[in-house]
C-alpha cells in the first residue's frame, strides 16, 4: 500500500516553506502519495509590504492549496511545520491546529504518524518549544510523534522533536548543507514506518 502523506506548513520568509519543498520532492522521488498544503495567513501580503524577506516566496506560497483537517483525514503521515514565534508555533499554525476540535472527541487522527519541523532566529529563540508544541498538539490529537533519531545525520546533532532550522535574526539564512541531508534521511525514515 502507497503510503499518503500531507505536508502543512506555515511560513512567512520562506524557510519553513523551502523545508516544506525539500520533504515534498523528496517523498515524491520516493514513489510516495504527497501533498502539500498551505496554513491560511492573512497577514502574509501586508507583512510582505513592510519586510522584503516576506516577499521572496509570496506568491509560491499562496498558490499553494490552503490546509483544512478534513483534507488530512486520510494521511497515514503528517508533517507539520510553523516558524517559532515567542518560543511557540505561529498564530497562523495555532489556528490551524485549534480548527481541529471537531474531530477529536471521535479520535479521527488516532494512531496518524506526525513530525514535526520549524524554523527560528537562533538556538536561543524556542524553536524546541514550537517543535513541542506541534508534538504536543498530535498527542492530544491521538497521533504518535515521530522523533528525530540521534543518527539522522552523521557528526550532527538535531532536537529529538523535529527538525529545526536557524534562520538568522534577519530570516535570511535557508535551509542548506546538513539540513537538506536531514530532510532526505528522515524522508527515508519516515516512508519505513
Amino acid at each position: 500500500m502507497n503510503k499518503k502523506v500531507s505536508i502543512v506548513f506555515h511560513s512567512v520568509c520562506g524557510n519553513n516553506y523551502m523545508m516544506a519543498r525539500e520533504f515534498y520532492k523528496e517523498f515524491q522521488n520516493s514513489g510516495a502519495d504527497v501533498r502539500i498544503l498551505r496554513v491560511a495567513d492573512p497577514n502574509l501580503e501586508e507583512i510582505a509590504k513592510q519586510f522584503s524577506i516576506a516577499g521572496q516566496y509570496k506568491n509560491e506560497i499562496l498558490k499553494i492549496e490552503e490546509a483544512a483537517p478534513e483534507k488530512l483525514l486520510d494521511s497515514h503521515i503528517i508533517l507539520m511545520g510553523s516558524p517559532t514565534y515567542f518560543g511557540n508555533v505561529s498564530g497562523a499554525m495555532k489556528s490551524f491546529m485549534d480548527s481541529f476540535s471537531p474531530y477529536w472527541p471521535d479520535a479521527k487522527f488516532w494512531g496518524k504518524k506526525l513530525f514535526a519541523f520549524s524554523s527560528c532566529g537562533n538556538s536561543e529563540g524556542g524553536g524546541d518549544m514550537c517543535l513541542n508544541a506541534i508534538n504536543i498538539f498530535g498527542q492530544h490529537m491521538g497521533m504518535t510523534n515521530v522523533p528525530v533519531p540521534a543518527d539522522l545525520v552523521s557528526g550532527q546533532s538535531f532536537p529529538a522533536y523535529g527538525l529545526l532550522h536557524y534562520a538568522g535574526d534577519y530570516a535570511n539564512l535557508r535551509p542548506s548543507g546538513f539540513m537538506l541531508m536531514a530532510i532526505k534521511e528522515m524522508t527515508d525514515r519516515l516512508l519505513k514506518l
